[in-house]
């Protein structure tokens, strides 16, 4: 317990020295997996809050129609799809980076963003719907700062230069897509496949 409170106030470091946080957690062994597991069921927490408690004003869900599970696969797919992309083109790209230290990454970086969606939250519960740019804004801030992390923990964990750095986002990125596509084209062929053993199965069945 003392090595995963220690690693989940590892977060507040990395946000205030990012460089030497990220390098740290890398080289050092600074964090822990269960720690970054945490944080991940934190954000996941956030976005399920937000959902649920945003002042009404403000919160077009329909609660009817909220799905828990779906919303916890619309968090961790996407962070697992950016770690396996992000891994598969760093690999040939000489990045020194590994899987763990990707998501452990990610992870960490995610903070600033479950921070301040949990502040907007508590914001809308009593802002009027005139004052929804500050809630914005708080929304914004977490956003760019935790985009800004993940920049710097890829830089670091890879020991990339600034360009190359760049260069391998943009290909995670489509390296995602990528993977997406893939997914949906086999969903496709499998659906279509069983698809047709089941209607063989049941012209087998009518002829006996």
């Amino acid at each position: 317990m003392k090595s995963i409170g220690k690693g989940l106030r590892y977060s507040f470091t990395i946000m205030a020295h990012p460089i030497r946080g990220f390098y740290e957690m890398r080289f050092e062994k600074q964090g822990n997996v269960v720690s970054c597991l945490i944080l991940l069921v934190l954000m996941v927490a956030s976005l399920i809050f937000q959902k649920q408690y945003t002042g009404f004003i403000f919160n077009s869900t329909n609660l009817k129609e909220f799905n828990i599970l779906l919303e916890i696969s619309n968090v961790v797919a996407p962070v697992l799809l950016w770690c396996i992309a992000n891994w598969s083109i760093t690999v040939l790209m000489d990045g020194e980076g590994r899987f763990v230290d990707i998501f452990m990454a990610t992870c960490y970086a995610t903070v600033p963003f479950t921070i301040t969606t949990f502040i907007g939250v508590l914001m809308s519960r009593f802002l009027s719907i005139n004052e929804q740019t500050f809630i914005g804004l708080v929304l914004g801030i977490g956003v760019a700062f935790t985009a800004l992390l993940i920049f710097f923990g890829i830089l670091t964990v890879h020991q990339f230069t600034v360009m190359k750095n760049i260069f391998s986002i943009i290909l995670t990125i489509a390296g995602m897509a990528f993977i997406v596509f893939l997914i949906l084209l086999f969903a496709g062929v499998f659906d279509e496949m069983f698809r047709y053993i089941a209607g063989v199965i049941t012209e087998i069945q009518l002829r006996m």
